[in-house]
């Protein structure tokens, strides 16, 4: 063996300083990295769309279509819309928001879809029909 010069000490100690300041600078790093994606997939799941169920989907549409000449629905009309479709009065008052906008700018494409729901209100009534069409009074059914 031989002796150590403080200035090899010295070497070594900052050569060891240089690799452990690279090894945590990775370290910092690759937590980021792992924060940040874990941010955006909770971010991401939050933001996730969620689309009404088909009942819901079918009450509101209905109504749509068979109030064309005033779709604005009255707020004992919205709260009976919501229990029905089993969503909130203020999803029902968006979902007639959206709506409306999106049938303006399509009207075309909208017209097969009005079709179908207007063809379903005029069925009521006929035996083996199970389809309802929404009251709009406050009577409660």
């Amino acid at each position: 063996m031989r002796p150590v010069s403080p200035k090899e000490i010295e070497r070594m100690v900052g050569a060891i300083h240089g690799k452990f300041g690279a090894i945590q600078m990775q370290l910092k790093q690759s937590t980021c990295e792992a924060v940040m994606t874990l941010r955006s997939r909770l971010l991401d799941a939050r933001r996730k769309r969620r689309n009404f169920s088909k009942q819901a989907t079918e009450v509101l549409n209905e109504y749509f279509y068979s109030h064309l000449s005033n779709p604005y629905p009255s707020e004992e009309a919205k709260e009976e819309l919501a229990r029905k479709g089993g969503i909130t009065v203020s999803q029902v008052s968006n979902w007639f928001g959206n709506k409306r906008i999106r049938y303006k700018k399509n009207m075309g494409k909208f017209r097969e879809e009005a079709t179908i729901y207007t063809g379903k209100t005029t069925e009521v009534g006929v035996p083996g029909n199970h389809t309802s069409r929404l009251s709009t009074s406050s009577s409660g059914e």
